[in-house]
């Protein structure tokens, strides 16, 4: 395969493979497999409704249990760990791509039965 990249392109993927010690190989086989899982989650389109839903009521939940996560962070004085928490908990409900792994792992796991939310939104290997 023969992929044309601009000069400053081919310079930032080498930086990238660099950093993460594995191979232009790895770096796109990696990328390639996160599209698939997104393609996929989004022909999935009922079941990954139903996932959304269930993970935005997670969050919500997380009301009840704001006060001790509140006392936490208020208490812990490093504040990369604060900013870490925040933008982690902005990202999972932002960004497509993440929610797309985040289904993929929730799928996965109702397929073998491990999952408490199978039982909550009656997602069922029929409906797969």
């Amino acid at each position: 395969m023969n992929l044309n990249f601009s000069d400053e392109d081919s310079r930032d993927i080498e930086c990238i493979v660099n950093y993460l010690t594995i191979t232009k190989e790895e770096y796109f086989l990696n990328l390639h497999n996160k599209n698939t899982i997104t393609k996929e989650t989004l022909q999935d389109r009922h079941n990954f409704k139903l996932f959304i839903e269930d993970y935005h009521h997670m969050l919500e939940n997380l009301h009840d249990y704001n006060f001790t996560l509140k006392d936490m962070i208020e208490h812990n004085n490093d504040t990369k760990v604060n900013d870490a928490i925040l933008y982690f908990l902005d990202t999972t409900i932002k960004d497509p791509m993440v929610l797309a792994q985040i289904y993929n792992i929730y799928k996965n796991q109702n397929k073998i039965g491990s999952s408490s939310f199978q039982k909550q939104t009656g997602l069922s290997h029929e409906q797969e």
